[in-house]
């Protein structure tokens, strides 16, 4: 039964980082390759599994953080055609929505 349930909460989580990625892809200025709901749900999905990589492979906390952070400014670029710094805000303002969604997620859900 908590495989299920961790399914579910894969699923659900994998839903609202999307949205916060199409959200800010549309707060974004320009046009990026990946603005629709399909490419905010593949960045979305790269994200999870560069810090899923990151963080069960490289044990040391700070490490693996910051080395995933900087794989996933890069598949930012790759997937959305920004450069380091496009990326660079890009993965700020999905930060700051997530957290965003956090505040209301739990009261909701």
């Amino acid at each position: 039964m908590s495989h299920v349930g961790s399914l579910a909460g894969l699923v659900v989580g994998w839903i609202v980082s999307t949205i916060a990625v199409w959200i800010a892809l549309k707060i974004y200025p320009g046009k990026q390759k990946n603005e629709s709901l399909a490419g905010a749900a593949v960045t979305a999905l790269v994200g999870a599994l560069v810090y899923w990589f990151f963080h069960s492979v490289f044990r040391i906390p700070f490490i693996s953080g910051l080395l995933a952070l900087v794989v996933w400014l890069y598949a930012l670029r790759k997937l959305q055609g920004v450069g380091w710094l496009g990326a660079a805000a890009l993965a700020l303002l999905i930060w700051v929505i997530n957290g965003i969604f956090s505040l209301f997620l739990p009261t909701i859900l």
